[in-house]
Parts: C-alpha cells; structure tokens; sequence
C-alpha cells in the first residue's frame, strides 16, 4: 500500500486535478471559468469582479481582487489553487468570496507560514500573523472554498512556534457556508478585533480539520451542522490534540456553538480530547464558553475524560462547557464527573443557532443545489434485508443487492448495508464515515433503518423512535448534503408475519418517525413499508413463502432448509428493490438510473461476490 498523501502533496494533487477536470470540457466551452457566475463579459452584477490564474477574469490573484475590493463586492473564484496571503481589512465590509465550481475542493487557497517563521527583519510572524487568510471586515460571506496553511511539523524539527492558521476571522457577520479549513494546530481563528468587541460568525456544512486547538478564539461562533475532523498526528502520546479551544471574553454571553454536528478522527480511538480551554496571557479574566448539542461525537473522542486543561490555573470545571443529546462512542456519559453540565430541555433552548446569532439571520441562506450528473453512484445504507451476500448464501439476497437487475450504464451501486446494523451501530462503527469518503457530487444515499433499530435491549444498536433514530438518521442526511449529493429516507421493509390471512405491521413507530423526519428535513421518502405490506397483502401468506428465505431441505447452502420471514431470496430481493425503484422514478428521483421496471427477470441476474467483508467499509 502507497504511504499516504501529506496535506501538501495532497493540495497540489487535488489543484491540478480541479483545474483540469472540475468543469467538464462542454461545460467550459458553454459555460466557461465561472460557471454559472457569468464572467467579466457578462457580469451578474456591477460589483462582482472574477479572479482566474489563468488570465480569464479581472485579476489574477485573490489578493489583488481583495485589495480593489469595496463595500458590496463579491469575488468569483476559478478552480485552482491559489498560493498566496490574502487580507480583506476591517473597512472593506459586505465583501463575498464564491468559488466559482460550487465544490470547495476545487477553489484553494493556501500558504505556509507558522507562528515561528521569521520574517526578514529577522522577528517572528505571531499565530495571528501566519494567517493564510484574514478576515477583518464585516459582513463576510464565503461559498465553496477551501482555506489551508500546508506549514508542516515535519519540515521544520526543532521550531517550538509551531501554529499556522489557515483562516482568521474577526469581523461581524462572518458567514461561511460549505467552505473547508485544512491544517494542524490552529486552524481556523474564530476571534474578534479587541477583548470588548464581539464579533457573531456563522459555518455550515464546513469541513474544518487539524489537531491541536484547531477552532479557537473569543468570537461567538455557530457551528452548524459541519465535520470537525481529527487528523492523524505522529505523536506517541496522548491526547494527540483537541478541536476546540475557546478563549471567550467576560463580557460575552455567548462563545461558541455546535449543532448537529460530526466528529470524526483519522486517528485511533480515544486519542482525542473535545476541548481545553484557554484564558490568554493577554486577557486573563477571560471566561471560555463552548456548547456542544445534537451532534455525533465519534471514537477518536476520548469518552471517559474528553476535556482537558491548557494551563492548571484555569481546569475546565469553571469554564462555560456544557452538553445536550449528543450521540456516539465519544459522546457515552462514563462518568458523570468528567463530562460538563448536561442541559435540560429549557436549558437548551437558551443555547439555539437564534438565540447566539440575535438580529442577524444567516442560517436563512439557501443552499447550493446538487449538480445533476451524467453518471453517478447509489450508495446504500441499511440492515440485513438490504445487504449484499456472498455466494456461499445464495440465493438469499438484499433488496439494495437486487437493485443491479434494473440499473441503466449511467449508475454504479455502492451497497454499504450491514447485516445486524441499526442506525446507531451502522454509524457508531464507522461505516458513515467510510460512505463520506467516497461519496461524490450528485450521488444518491438511500438510507434504510429499523429492524435493528427496534432491539432497545441491546445498547449498541436500540434507539428511541422519536429522539435518538431520527438524530442517527440525520446523519445520514447531513454526510449526503455535506458532499452535495442526495439523501433519500427509505422506511423499512416489512417482515411476512400474518395473522387471519392478512399481513400484520411489525415495525412500530419507526416508519412513522422516518416519515415525520422527511417532512421535517424535506427530504424524498420512499415508503417501502407501505408498499412491501401492500405487495404481502396481495400475494397472501403461502405465496409470500417463494419471496423470502424459505428454502426445503437439501439446498446445497441450506442443507437443513431454512424458515425464515425477515430475509430474502432472490425473488423477493428483485421484487422490493423494483419497489424501490418504480417509487423513485414516480418522484422523478435518480433520473435516468432506473430501466426494464415491468420486466420478469432472471433470479440469475443478481451478482453474489465471492466474499464480502463487514462491517462494508
């Protein structure tokens, strides 16, 4: 196996990759460098100016559109990477940076300097001072962009001024929506311009990543429903490092916030602290405020003891932490004393994105649509009844296994079901985790959960209908939308359990409560417990027996045969799965992916593989 990619070679990779492919070829000549921001011909406003390396756009460098920047200006980026210092000062307010793709990963902008690189004058640049990108103004709005600083520890043993920020943020009203922040030890600066002044900022479905003190500062940040990811550091000891680390001033009632969340690690489990706080030298009454609610905190969190001190003077115990409904391994209550207040409902209603931001509403922003592609991949995430099964089983199948029989060319399926999984296993063992890796633009997660789900007496897979599934099922929703592909909420097959000749509901409230979900989230749902009782309801009961796993004896899988009412065989996988399928094509879902919906086909024509490995990561 090739070693992996350090963030260095990794940008530069990703950069020549994003200026040669992240506009199709016919896109550029229709479209060309900005997409569907217009271009200096035919610009979408007076005030928007267009940056491009290549010479296509008014400037060349983001600094030089930055510094002709005035109030209102709004900064269209071309793909490609940017090596460069960027600054948008305190007087240049409302200026907007758009990343032309739509896709963080292809617009970069990236420098490396530390806190402990000299200047030529011989001094240091300062943790403030290493700054990729400093944002001073107010009313800053970024879409689709990755801020980094690539300073590496490695290339430089020996320096003790080892912070490199990737971005500074300190004006009010700094918004920043499916942007990325890529570094090590402090990455993204959430500050304000003085000790007194406050300065509200805003982050959804960003991907802010690094080590040690990775978010830190004395803004009143919101952080709604982004990845903060734990890298892997090339440490022997323990904790490798911490997300976050507030510096809340006194005089501000608020610091800052995580809502609905994920934290992920690259590195192993319980290697990781949430936070520390940290009172600054320079102001010492400082009194940190960090809440952290409705978010899945993953293995890499050390669950027993997940905060730490930076400076004995200042334990964490008197600080403003404080935790609500929060799920995952990083997030189990081993001890009470180790963990800070866990708030009561009322309590949490004092601790709302509305509450922290007041009069200004960003969260109100729309989001960027899914691009709709030539070719994409249905990714699946489910339980047994939609797994995929090795040949050895045949011919039991999953639905999601079935769903190859009515595919067109244009689709590929990515089957991550899970026998035995429930949503909370199915994430809590990183096979989440591993569908965020590879999902892409445009793609379709289908997202099937309950059966396991129901077994309440097992606390590693049993959650409560209307508290913990859906929380776990938003997930889902959030990896998908994150990466700007399409969720889909699927409700449950239903087992063949009769009684007086009709087909009798098994599943509880957990169809219900994935049908209030998608309302909720207005997310497409497909009701395959509906339709499959619908399905057993005209089949009957002796004719159901041919659709799920009722095999005689003598079966060279199945020597003893087999009885069972929750699985199938490949009959009944090929039948649910054209459920599936002709349900999404009446919502006009995965467009083009779905043919041959009224055919007979061949239980053959289902692939079982070799092997398979579980859980599928």
């Amino acid at each position: 196996m090739a070693p992996p990619l350090s963030r260095r070679l990794l940008l530069a990779t990703g950069a020549a990759a994003a200026a040669a492919t992240a506009i199709p070829v016919a896109a550029q000549a229709h479209r060309g460098a900005f997409g569907r921001y217009g271009s200096p011909e035919h610009r979408l406003s007076p005030d928007t100016v267009y940056v491009d390396a290549g010479g296509r756009g008014d400037h060349t460098t983001v600094q030089a559109a930055a510094s002709a920047a005035v109030s209102g200006t709004t900064v269209v980026v071309a793909a490609g990477t940017y090596r460069e210092l960027v600054e948008v000062t305190a007087a240049q307010t409302d200026v907007t940076f758009i990343g032309a793709t739509d896709d963080p990963h292809d617009v970069v902008i990236v420098y490396d300097l530390a806190a402990g690189t000299l200047k030529p004058d011989g001094t240091t640049w300062g943790t403030a001072g290493s700054a990729t990108v400093k944002l001073d103004g107010a009313g800053f709005t970024a879409h689709a962009i990755t801020f980094a600083n690539d300073w590496l520890r490695a290339d430089h043993p020996g320096m003790s001024g080892t912070q490199a920020v990737a971005c500074r943020v300190r004006g009010d009203r700094s918004a920043f929506y499916r942007c990325r922040f890529l570094g090590h030890q402090d990455t993204l600066y959430a500050d304000t311009a003085a000790v007194t002044v406050s300065a509200r900022q805003y982050y959804r479905r960003c991907h802010i990543e690094g080590d040690v003190d990775f978010i830190f500062g004395r803004g009143t940040a919101v952080f709604d429903r982004c990845e903060i990811r734990c890298v892997e550091r090339d440490v022997t000891f323990t904790p490798k490092g911490m997300p976050w680390a507030p510096s809340t001033s006194r005089e501000f009632e608020y610091g800052y916030l995580a809502v609905g969340c994920r934290v992920t690690s690259d590195a192993g489990d319980a290697e990781y602290k949430l936070s520390r706080p940290w009172v600054p030298s320079s102001n010492t009454s400082a009194w940190p405020s960090l809440t952290i609610r409705d978010s899945w905190l993953g293995p890499g969190i050390d669950a027993a003891a997940p905060y730490t001190v930076m400076s004995s003077g200042y334990p964490w115990q008197d600080q403003r932490y404080a935790e609500y409904a929060n799920i995952g391994p990083g997030a189990a209550v081993v001890d009470p004393a180790t963990r800070p207040r866990q708030l009561s409902e009322d309590e949490a209603a004092e601790h709302t994105t509305e509450v922290y931001l007041g009069d200004w509403h960003p969260q109100d922003g729309p989001d960027t649509e899914a691009p709709s592609t030539r070719d994409f991949t249905i990714w699946t995430a489910g339980d047994s009844t939609a797994s995929t099964y090795a040949e050895a089983r045949a011919p039991r199948a999953g639905w999601a296994q079935g769903l190859e029989v009515f595919t067109t060319r244009k689709v590929a399926i990515e089957n991550r079901a899970w026998s035995g999984a429930s949503s909370k296993s199915h994430t809590d063992k990183g096979v989440l985790d591993a569908i965020a890796a590879g999902i892409e633009p445009g793609d379709w997660l289908l997202i099937s959960f309950g059966h396991n789900d129901q077994k309440l007496e097992d606390p590693n897979r049993g959650t409560d209908p209307y508290t913990t599934y859906q929380q776990y099922l938003r997930g889902y929703i959030e990896v998908a939308r994150l990466h700007r592909a399409h969720p889909v909420l699927v409700t449950s097959v239903e087992r063949r359990r009769f009684k007086d000749g009709k087909p009798v509901e098994t599943l509880g409230e957990y169809p219900e409560a994935m049908r209030a979900l998608a309302e909720e989230e207005s997310v497409p749902l497909i009701d395959l417990h509906a339709a499959s009782m619908d399905l057993w309801n005209r089949l009957g009961e002796e004719q159901t027996k041919d659709y799920f796993l009722w095999i005689a004896p003598g079966h060279e899988h199945y020597p003893d045969g087999i009885e069972d009412n929750t699985h199938f065989q490949a009959k009944g996988a090929i039948e649910v799965s054209r459920l599936v399928a002709k349900a999404a094509s009446r919502q006009g879902l995965m467009r083009g992916g779905f043919e041959g919906l009224h055919r007979n086909p061949d239980p053959d024509e289902i692939t079982w593989p070799a092997s398979i490995t579980e859980p599928p990561i």
